[in-house]
């Protein structure tokens, strides 16, 4: 029959965030019993020196017989390093993603083309790196709780771009069974998220203690003034004890608690400035709990 078994809710132990982006990737976890501590994965080897990197490049290197070698910054170097003459035959993927959202006609068959022209299909090669992470997160998991069961325990989620349609979401999800992240029989342990919606979310999240009122810019006699950020956050945060009525927000981390609550009927846009794309999406909030209705599509 096609009626899915379904594994309890109460089985999952954490849930486990893929943010598969256009030009680096990474994930994220938290445990059902402790939902507001959400626990970047580990710091990524081979990294760019002097840079902070949560996330790995989004580069997949198979060898010539088309099996899996390395996914990130190790795919990166192993594939810049190898002799010319020989590099010819191996496949090295980079900014595959776009692919998925170019191709009208995007089916379970849709070929990726690797750096040296050979082709491969879109599917393997997102189940590939889909696979990476997956491994790379259990074995994070196992460390910290080592009872937990690798098939049931985890509730998976993965963000597409808003602006993707169905087929692409679709897609994504045979990737992911592809890779063994959750079984086609349970296709409620898997989530397919929209990256807009997980960043509004967030935000929400953050109980707005984080959101500055920047209606009064560091404006003087209506020119920008010289003054360090900031005194203009400062100001910010001084205009935002008087006037609570104003709503620009921008979200601030690490500059002290400000409360202010967004009410019903509050729009405010989410900009996800990616490193391929950028995609524009208007929210309303319709309940303070927190439901959102999309006012404009993502473009």
């Amino acid at each position: 029959g096609s009626e899915h078994r379904s594994i309890p809710l109460s089985r999952f132990v954490v849930v486990v965030a893929i943010d598969f982006g256009t030009t680096s990737s990474g994930y994220a976890f938290s445990f059902v019993k402790d939902p507001e501590a959400i626990h970047m994965m580990r710091k990524w080897e081979g990294g760019d020196p002097g840079v902070a990197h949560q996330k790995t490049p989004t580069s997949l290197l198979l060898t010539p017989d088309k099996a899996f070698h390395s996914f990130g910054y190790t795919a990166r170097d192993v594939y810049h390093d190898l002799d010319p003459e020989e590099a010819r035959d191996w496949l090295y993927f980079e900014k595959f993603k776009m692919k998925i959202h170019s191709t009208s006609d995007l089916t379970m068959k849709t070929e990726l083309e690797a750096l040296n022209g050979k082709k491969v299909q879109a599917l393997e090669v997102f189940a590939h790196a889909l696979r990476f992470f997956k491994e790379h997160a259990v074995r994070e998991l196992k460390e910290q709780c080592p009872s937990l069961d690798e098939n049931e325990g985890i509730r998976w989620v993965i963000t597409v771009p808003a602006i993707w349609k169905q087929p692409a979401k679709q897609f994504m999800r045979e990737a992911a069974y592809l890779a063994g992240l959750v079984s086609p029989e349970y296709p409620e342990q898997l989530l397919i998220a929209l990256e807009p919606e997980a960043a509004s979310i967030y935000c929400r999240k953050l109980r707005l203690h984080q959101l500055i009122d920047l209606s009064c810019k560091a404006l003087f006699n209506g020119f920008p003034s010289d003054r360090s950020i900031d005194s203009s956050f400062r100001q910010a945060r001084e205009q935002l004890r008087r006037s609570r009525h104003s709503r620009t927000f921008l979200v601030e981390t690490g500059m002290g608690e400000l409360w202010s609550e967004m009410q019903a009927g509050d729009r405010y846009i989410v900009a996800d400035c990616g490193g391929g794309t950028v995609d524009l999406t208007v929210h309303q909030i319709e309940q303070p709990q927190g439901t959102l209705k999309e006012l404009y599509k993502a473009s």
